[in-house]
């Protein structure tokens, strides 16, 4: 296991951004903690060994590369092909996501939370399965859901179904 290189030519992004890792194997959800054109630093739980190939994946974005190293919870990755790192970092632009860019960046600063960043407190199993339903639609709105996503979305579709079907009877 080699550690992260002491030089680098390019300079860094420093973000916090969700994103999928996949190889042939498996699909971990990870963060990026920063990214250059040639590559990234990313953490999360059971990260690939060194040498991997992979595809880094963040909503419409994705880039093929390896592992480079790799330590307890971080690894470094090096892509394949340059890619636009301002693509990677620009924000997203629907509401959903800026809720959690501002959840983000209160934490970070140690600030209060913004407001109706808290979900609202559901009262009956109705409004349970239509909030349900709303997170549903919203997941199914995005493009390019892999497969293991995908089967989740349509387990959460289930859930709605069957507390709509509990709050008919009551």
């Amino acid at each position: 296991m080699t550690g992260p290189p002491a030089n680098r030519s390019e300079v860094r992004s420093n973000v916090f951004l969700s994103a999928v890792l996949e190889t042939g194997s498996q699909n971990v959800s990870i963060r990026i903690r920063n990214i250059s054109s040639r590559g990234a630093l990313i953490d999360g739980p059971n990260l690939p060994a060194a040498g991997a190939k992979l595809l880094l994946v963040r909503g419409s974005l994705s880039a093929r590369g390896h592992v480079a190293w790799r330590e307890e919870g971080q690894a470094g990755i090096s892509f394949d092909e340059a890619v636009n790192t301002s693509l990677w970092v620009a924000r997203a632009g629907h509401a959903g996501q800026r809720r959690v860019d501002e959840v983000v960046a209160a934490i970070r600063r140690s600030d209060p939370l913004p407001p109706n960043s808290q979900p609202k407190q559901v009262q009956s199993l109705t409004e349970l399965s239509v909030t349900l339903d709303e997170i549903c639609q919203r997941l199914a709105t995005i493009g390019e859901i892999s497969g293991p996503l995908g089967e989740e979305l349509i387990r959460l579709d289930v859930l709605a179904d069957s507390l709509r079907r509990l709050s008919k009877k009551k």
